[in-house]
């Protein structure tokens, strides 16, 4: 029998199940002031990638747990909690915690009523559906001052389902998120395996060249070993050299006559540039076809291909002579991978001028170069290809959790089995 709807009485909710009901939010939610004051219960996180966690699983290796003295006056919350970052809630950053736990002061925390299964609610608040309102509730004059204060959030209107099936789409969508998330988690392996399998192809070819059976001797370098012996070991800094960019003040909005300032974001990205009437001379500038490198660790070499601009002093600009380019560009990839240990900095690792300039590579014959250089851009293709599979595997699992969510947690669907535990 098909399911019956009726109009929900709210425009951007539309029409909702016939057993379903519409209330404030207000009415199923109390906000929580209880503050910590000792400091030492669970620091939890708030994302709008994950929700609400145990920040220590999901802090990278290096960063600080928090960078907080004292952790005494937190805001504490209780397994089944909704947890808020008010700057971020249109973005989704919001959820229910699983553990007890304390949280920024600057969150709001609410308790639910008995009334409800707060998991329900955890997807429902994430759905592009909610963050939209979220975002028109929030008060501020631009994104980054955005906030979504307590009483704004009361006031918004919310499904509200009978209390058994709102227990019943969340276990189905924890079941079915889960089992979407490990078909994530797993087409993710695959793709550091593959991003492994090239960076020790790349090194393998740019320290041991193409022939396995040419003969060998010892570099006296760790990152490098052996070495065909026709090839030559020798500091970076003596066959290039690294040019520092130009530090800039007060970067202006696009005018005409202005030059574009390339930082190292816009090595990825052409989203946001800055610009500057400086003039375009000497070295300070690059253009197409320029081998640049951003000193910090997750940028490694980059071929330019865009228009020509000034580079900000974050990227160096490499200057070589009597050597391939794309052969330059893959080793100085495969030097930055050995170089990991020497990075320095907490918040942004990066390898010093000096430190890179003292670096030993190993060069082969120019021809040589070229060959290698040609094997590489073939098979890198070929990985990369591979990867692009993979990561459209992912786009596509995250868009089918998104799309079941949304039917599910608004009604469109029903939930009509679910298997027990």
């Amino acid at each position: 029998m098909a399911r019956e709807y009726k109009d929900s009485g709210i425009e951007w909710i539309g029409d909702i199940p016939k057993e379903w009901e519409v209330r404030r939010i207000k009415s199923i939610f109390t906000e929580r002031t209880e503050l910590s004051e000792n400091g030492d219960e669970t620091l939890l996180s708030v994302s709008e990638y994950y929700g609400v966690a145990n920040r220590k699983d999901k802090i990278e290796d290096g960063e600080f747990v928090s960078r907080a003295e004292s952790l005494v006056g937190y805001k504490k919350c209780y397994e089944g909690d909704l947890v808020s970052n008010i700057m971020l809630a249109w973005k989704g950053s919001l959820g229910v915690t699983d553990i007890d736990g304390i949280v920024s002061p600057a969150y709001c925390v609410y308790k639910p009523s008995k009334e409800i299964f707060p998991h329900y609610y955890h997807y429902l608040f994430r759905t592009s559906l909610f963050t939209s309102i979220f975002r028109l509730f929030s008060k501020g004059i631009i994104d980054s001052r955005l906030r979504l204060y307590s009483p704004y959030f009361y006031a918004i209107s919310t499904l509200f389902p009978p209390l058994l099936e709102q227990q019943k789409i969340a276990e189905y969508l924890d079941k079915v998120c889960g089992e979407v998330d490990e078909l994530v988690a797993l087409q993710e392996k695959m793709i550091e395996e593959l991003k492994a399998y090239k960076q020790s192809v790349i090194t393998e070819a740019v320290t041991k060249g193409l022939n396995p059976n040419v003969p060998m001797k010892d570099s006296g370098i760790d990152w490098i070993g052996e070495v065909p012996e026709g090839w030559k070991v020798c500091k970076l800094k003596n066959v290039y050299q690294l040019l520092n960019g130009r530090a800039y003040l007060d970067p202006e909005l696009l005018e005409e006559g202005k030059y574009r300032i390339l930082r190292v974001g816009n090595l990825f990205s052409s989203d946001k540039w800055y610009y500057s009437d400086m003039e375009l001379e000497d070295n300070k500038y690059c253009q197409s076809g320029d081998l640049l490198y951003g000193w910090s660790a997750s940028i490694g070499p980059y071929i330019w291909e865009g228009e020509k601009v000034i580079y900000h002093y974050h990227i160096w600009k490499v200057l070589f002579s009597n050597n391939n380019l794309h052969f330059s560009y893959y080793l100085l990839y495969a030097l930055t991978l050995a170089k990991q240990r020497d990075m320095h900095g907490s918040a942004m690792q990066h390898l010093t001028k000096t430190n890179m300039d003292n670096s030993f590579i190993a060069l082969p014959p120019l021809s040589e170069q070229q060959s290698i250089a040609s094997y590489l851009d073939t098979k890198c293709t070929e990985i990369d290809a591979l990867i692009a599979i993979k990561q459209s595997k992912i786009d596509e699992l995250k868009e089918y959790k998104k799309s079941v969510i949304y039917e599910y947690v608004t009604g469109k669907k029903e939930v009509v089995w679910i298997q027990k535990q």
